[in-house]
Parts: C-alpha cells; structure tokens; sequence
C-alpha cells in the first residue's frame, strides 16, 4: 500500500477549494462521519471533516488525510459561524499535518480491514483513557496527578497532538524503549563472566540520539574490538562460542525469520533448509568472538603470588579481557558432522549465501550489491560487513517490517502478524495490505523510532477505546481499538515510582561502564605481575564501593547481607556525567527500572511481576501470580505507596476537603476522578476511619490500575 506523500503533501489548498466538483464521496479514511462541503467567501468548497479551531485558524482534513490549516475569516459567514461554535470529531488539531494525513492513511487500511471483516471500530477513548494510555506506551509510566490535571484542564483541540510530541521527545521515552529493547536483545548486568555495562550504556545513548535503527543494529553486527572500549560488541559477545544460535536469534530478531529448527535439520514448516542456514551462518565464520588469555614467562607462578582468592580474581579480570571480536582472512565453517542431505557431506566447507523469500528478491539493490561485494572481496574478512548492510537495508524485504511490526504491537498489545518472531508469510497476517504499508513508511522516515510511535499514536485507530472482549486464539484481530492489557513489569514499576517521587522519576541516570571499564580494561600481552596487583587493588575497591557495579546482586552470602545490599543506595561514580544519587524511601531505590540492575535480583517487585530473566528473547510475561497479589497487598512497594513519605498521599494530604483528597488519589493512580458511586462508598469509609494512605493502598491494589486501557 504505497503512498507517494510528497505529490499529496504538494496539494494547496487553494487548489482544492478551487476544484469545481466536490470530491465523490469515499470511505473516510478515519471513521468520521461529519464530512460536510465548506464554503469560502468566493463561494467555492471543499469537502473535508472538521479538526478544529485555534488562534484565530481552522483546521479542515480533506478526503486524502491532509489537514489544511486557513484562516477563519475566509470563510463564508455561516461557516465560520459554525467552525465557532462546532466541536471537532476526531483528534483534534495535528501539530504537523503531514503527521495527520500519515495516520489517515493507517486508520484507512485499519478501517477496510475492519470493514470486510464485518466489524466497526470502536468510540473515541475519553481524554481520561487516552492521557494514561499514552504515558504508559510512550514513557513507561502514568502520569504524575499535575500532568493528568494539565491535560484534562486544557481545552485546546491541539492537546493531543501536543501531549505526543512531549513525550515522545522526553527522557522517559529512552527509559521506555531501552526496556523493550533489553528484552528482545537479552541485556544483561552479567553475561560471559563479565559485566556487560558498556553495552546498557551504549544502547542506552544510541536511543537518547535517536539514532536510525538499521544503523544500531548494522552497528551491533560489523562491531569489532574489546567490550570494554566498544559497546556495540556486546551483541555478538553475548553468545561467545554459540554462532549458531546467535544468527538464529539475530534473524528471528530482526528479519522475523523463523529458522531455529533449520539449525539442525530441514524446516518442517518453512522453506528453510539447513544448508540454508549454514550459508547464512557462513556470513559469521570468518568472526572471532573471545580470544583464550596465554600467559606469559613473566607470569609464571602467579598462583603462589597471588594466592587462591587472587588468582581467581585475576582469571575473572582476564575473562574480561578475552571479551573481543575479530575477523580473520579466512571462513572457517563446514557443515555439520550429522549432515545428511544430498546437497553435501559432513565436514563439507560452507561459502555465504543470503536467502530470499521470492523470486523477485535477487533484483533488489540490497541483493544485487551483497552478491557484487562478496565477488570483490579479497578475502573473507568483510562478510560480516557484507551481511549486516544487506539486512539493514532499506529495500530488504523483512527488515523494515519486523520493526514495524514489533512497535505496532508495543502500542497495540497485539502484531498484525503473530508471533513477531516469523514473518517469513506476511500474507498469513491479520491485514497485509496494512503491514506493507507500515513497512513502506519506515523507510520513508528512515528508520526513526520516535517518528514511527509518534505517526502510530497519532492515528484514531490507537486514540479509540481498548478492546476488553478476550481475544479467540488463533483467531485474526483488525484492531477496532488497542487490546486492553496489563502493564508490564517495568511499566508497573516505573508507576510505581512516579506515585513516590513525581516528576524526578526521571533524574537518576546509572552511570557504570566508564568507572568499571577504567579499573577493568588492560592489555593482557603487556601485563606484569606487579600491574596485575594493582588492577586487583583496585577492583577490590571498586567492590568495596557497593551497588553501582553490582558485584553483590548475585543471591549470595547470609539474608542479612542480601537485605543490607537490596537497601543500600547505588553510590555515585566519580567522573562527571553521573547524575545524583536516586531517591530512596522505605529500603527501595526509586529509580526507573532502565536504571536498576538488569535484571533484577529474583524477589524484586521487577521479577515477580514478569520481568525477563534476560536468558531468552521477548520473555517477559504479562502473566498475574499468587506472588503479584501478596506483593501488591504486603511488599515493600505497597509500603512505600500509601505511606505518608509518598508524594500522591502526601499531595492528598494537603486537600481541604475529603472530597479533594479522594479526587487528588483518583488522579494520581487512575489519570480520572471518581464517579458519584465510588465517592458515595469511600465517604462511607472515611467516617468509619479510612485515611489517604488506606485509600492509596486500596488504589493500588485495583485491576484498574495494573491495566492499560
């Protein structure tokens, strides 16, 4: 479904008003039905749906999605009469009109899909839903009671639009996006006997930049050098010694390719071949991830030296070290030992070969310059190069697809094509008309993360209410709304957070990599014994220093200790791009999960409330548990929630009516006020003793909070 938006964008709206017969009528590419011919004072019209009025300008969406912005005294008197006193259908007033017509064009397919599937879409979400919901899929949070209150107060038609671009240009949209991240990439504190802190940190600022994705992801896989100099390494460092299940992962990753079982034999399911799979994998056999520590003449008994501890501290340092990626001239991978199919023997060797879906994929540019680079290369040692440029290709035919894929789901609760992990048939997806299309406008926003969320969030499709019915397994799902599901572990931390501190939620950073790769970091072939001491002094330090570097957090030593280090604060590092030290109340860092150990130790609210043990891909759960219960009614966390340190408690404190208290909590926790109802029960409870901090806690352990709607 590709749209050229330039040749639309270039329509003036004199032009249209100019036209001479209005436009036939056409399905609406939004739903709305309010489409009326507009009349200017040179009695001539336009048909077009009305976004709404501001300064003095109105705001008019013709049929192609493009909102045209004039002022109101063009029109004919009666008309502005009406633009005065008409209440806009719809979103409301775009901040960019290309922005709208691109959601129009989204809701349009959303709504043929829809349509042939005999079903209408859902009502607009009231601006109570909506605020929560796009905190939560935008920043990984709700909003502070002074942020609800500041949206719901404002009577501007453009407030939505608004509150989009806000967000998705904040600090909290990095925290958000880096969560999701860790997830499918399985970011970890510690990994390979290491602590993969530059990788966090590395993925971390490539989010806050807003770095294109094809380049962060070409980034991780044409990495080369130490972990400890180069983030990006991590991605490959991760699965030292596992090739082959790394290009399993990286293709079902970032291509949705469906492969793990061609891994050892022919696909069942797919036209994946395991032949297939070992020229894809040849791509990596000329790459060397870790390197084995020689030791030296001068380093001979340095077991006696060191001593047992010491020496085992110096292995973990040369562990560290080993952590290096590099190509050699040469690609080293042959087929399998148990290779039975008659297109080779076991042991045969493998030369690259890239897959393709159709036989139209070898015309395409990305396939036509591999096969060109692959004939001129002199040796084997830009094949991971030659790989990465073709997956991150803008015309690659699943690479734009599966990200956009992913992030629809992000904000929808559900892929148009499920599981997100196999796009190998887009054909077999809900609506694929509608998945090419997204396809088609990551590339043209060039692989812009907060463009493409912003685009989605703008589209009526996501502002319309949540679909509550329980989805038929198997069964397709055209979106009449978002899927209402529960927040994510991270999503009800964060919340968490936010109800303690407010708008700090946001001020500590975790700043570990350049402190740990500074006391870590050596060149192991120039190393003596005497350098060797003084690194272990000052890892030794550096243990001593506490939480930052996580060296306690592994579920060791007496339950005393285990408590002392869960309550401690993560100090700060010495150099000058650390933030302060977080907030603390009731024994618990309050700092965004982003900023806490990833992940976190087993009994943390993060793990009991699904958050991934970082072992696998996307395998955080949504799941509720007897232990979630206990924890929302007895945890530390509800402690820290209804206790008077609290600022949403402490704010309804301040309210001189119980009336006020009761709607500064509502606020708070539900981005809404009560209803007559609830204020009829909780005063009934207020005069038998009910207190703010009873009431935070009753909040809290509602349905209605731990669910996006």
């Amino acid at each position: 479904m590709k749209t050229c938006l330039s040749g639309l964008l270039a329509l003036s709206l004199a032009s249209v008003l100019a036209a001479a017969e209005p436009p036939a009528p056409l399905l609406a590419p939004d739903g709305n039905a309010n489409y009326r011919l507009w009349t200017n004072t040179a009695g001539r019209q336009v048909e077009a749906t009305f976004r709404g009025s501001e300064g003095g300008m109105v705001f008019l969406q013709t049929r192609d999605g493009y909102v045209h912005r004039l002022p109101l005294d063009t029109l004919s008197p009666a008309d502005q009469e009406l633009a005065r006193t008409m209440k806009p259908e719809g979103l409301g007033i775009p901040k960019d009109p290309s922005v709208a017509q691109a959601a129009a064009i989204i809701d349009k397919g959303v709504l043929m899909g829809l349509t042939k599937a005999g079903q209408k879409p859902n009502p607009l979400a009231s601006d109570e839903q909506f605020v929560r919901r796009v905190y939560l899929d935008l920043v990984g949070r709700i909003p502070t009671r002074e942020e609800t209150l500041a949206f719901l107060n404002d009577n501007s038609p453009s407030k939505r639009g608004k509150v989009i671009d806000t967000l998705v240009n904040s600090d909290g949209f990095t925290s958000r996006m880096y969560n999701y991240f860790s997830d499918m990439l399985r970011v970890a504190d510690d990994a390979q006997k290491a602590k993969f802190f530059t990788y966090q940190e590395w993925l971390k600022d490539q989010i806050a930049k807003n770095r294109p994705w094809n380049e962060v992801v070409y980034d991780m896989l044409v990495a080369d050098g130490k972990l400890l100099e180069n983030g990006a390494a991590g991605y490959l460092l991760r699965d030292r010694g596992m090739r082959l299940d790394n290009l399993s992962l990286t293709l079902s990753t970032f291509l949705g390719a469906n492969v793990s079982c061609a891994q050892c034999h022919d696909h069942p399911f797919a036209d994946w071949t395991q032949r297939q799979f070992y020229e894809m994998a040849a791509f990596f056999g000329a790459s060397e991830v870790g390197e084995r520590f020689r030791p030296t003449p001068a380093m001979r008994g340095l077991r006696e030296e060191l001593g047992q501890q010491g020496f085992q501290q110096a292995k973990r340092l040369f562990d560290v070290n080993s952590l290096t990626i590099k190509d050699e001239p040469k690609n080293d991978l042959v087929l399998p030992s148990d290779y039975k199919y008659k297109d080779g023997k076991p042991g045969d060797p493998v030369r690259p070969k890239l897959v393709v879906w159709s036989k139209d994929d070898p015309k395409l540019a990305c396939y036509r310059n591999a096969e060109a680079a692959l004939k001129k290369a002199e040796d084997d040692r830009q094949l991971r190069e030659i790989f990465a440029r073709w997956m991150t290709a803008p015309d690659n035919p699943r690479f734009a697809m599966t990200i956009s894929n992913r992030l629809w789901k992000l904000v929808f609760g559900v892929g148009i094509k499920e599981p997100v992990t196999d796009l190998d048939d887009p054909a077999e997806s809900s609506n694929p008309v509608l998945l090419h299309h997204l396809a088609n406008e990551m590339v043209r926003l060039k692989f812009d993360l907060r463009a493409f969320m912003r685009l989605l969030c703008n589209t009526q499709t996501y502002q319309r209410e949540a679909v509550t019915a329980e989805l038929a397994m198997g069964q397709p799902f055209y979106f009449p709304g978002p899927v209402l599901r529960r927040m994510t572990a991270e999503q009800a931390w964060d919340s968490c957070v936010t109800l303690a501190i407010g708008e700090k939620v946001d001020a500590f950073k975790m700043k570990r990599a350049e402190s740990y790769a500074q006391v870590m970091n050596l060149s192991v072939s120039e190393v003596t014994p005497a350098l060797l001491k003084e690194k272990l002094d000052a890892m030794m330090a550096m243990r001593r220093g506490g939480a930052g570097f996580g060296f306690e957090g592994n579920g060791k030593g007496s339950p005393k200790r285990k408590k002392a280090m869960a309550r401690m604060q993560p100090p700060s590092a010495e150099d000058e791009h650390d933030a302060s030290r977080p907030e603390m109340m009731g024994g618990l860092v309050l700092a965004r999960a982003s900023e806490l150990r990833q992940p976190e130790r087993d009994s943390h609210f993060l793990r009991m409330f699904g958050q991934s043990d970082r072992q696998i891909a996307d395998s955080n759960t949504e799941e509720g548990s007897v232990p979630q219960v206990l924890m929302l009614m007895n945890g530390e966390a509800q402690e820290v929630l209804s206790s008077r340190q609290a600022l949403a408690v402490a704010t309804a404190e301040k309210q001189e009516t119980a009336q006020a208290q009761v709607e500064s909590l509502y606020l708070s926790f539900y981005s809404r006020r009560p209803t007559e109802q609830e204020l009829k029960t909780i005063y009934a409870d207020i005069e038998a003793g009910l207190k703010p901090g009873d009431l935070a806690w009753v909040l809290f352990n509602s349905r209605e909070f731990v669910f996006v709607q």
